[in-house]
């Protein structure tokens, strides 16, 4: 028996990420409003996963922010060099993750993020940055990263069976972590 992709819960969180990536193509000027409406109309009407990425595989990069000297998000990575990133909302979250900070600031709250899989890992490196997680309360949460610098986290809980569990690794080099439970 075949289970019809284009039906399921996760299709619709999919679904949902793609309209917002377009939709912020068009409010940066990556995409015309006549474009838009077009591929709009392919994510709803998207079958398959596949069909899907293709509606926003050939999007142009976003440029890069003036409030840092680099700034990369994706549902992958979170790079920031000097200035400020905030992740919040809605979004995917993948299997391996990473963040990586160096003179900046990243704020990643993950309560209303849409994990991939139920096991995710992420990679946290920062150097003289301040890093900033939010995860659900019902997230188990595994917590071995090395901070030398100021650190505040919440203790390590164990998954039950059904629940999505966080690994955080890596390392802090000055600056401060923060992990916290709400």
């Amino acid at each position: 028996m075949t289970v019809d992709w284009s039906d399921s819960p996760q299709a619709e969180g999919e679904r949902d990420q793609a309209a917002r990536t377009l939709a912020e193509a068009v409010a940066t000027g990556r995409l015309s409003l006549a474009d838009h409406e077009a591929r709009l109309e392919a994510v709803f009407a998207a079958k398959t996963p596949a069909e899907l990425q293709a509606v926003t595989a050939d999007l142009p990069a976003l440029p890069v922010k003036r409030s840092g000297l680099y700034r990369a998000v994706d549902a992958y990575q979170i790079v920031i060099i000097g200035g400020t990133v905030q992740r919040t909302g809605r979004f995917t979250i993948g299997r391996f993750c990473s963040v990586t900070a160096v003179f900046g600031r990243v704020d990643l709250d993950l309560r209303a993020a849409v994990p991939s899989q139920r096991e995710i890992d992420l990679t946290i490196r920062g150097v003289a940055s301040r890093v900033s997680i939010i995860a659900p309360r019902w997230w188990s949460l595994n917590d071995k990263v090395l901070v030398l610098g100021m650190s505040r986290t919440v203790p390590d809980r164990e998954a039950e069976r059904t629940d999505p569990v966080l690994r955080l690794r890596g390392a802090c080099v000055g600056g401060s972590l923060h992990v916290s439970q709400a």
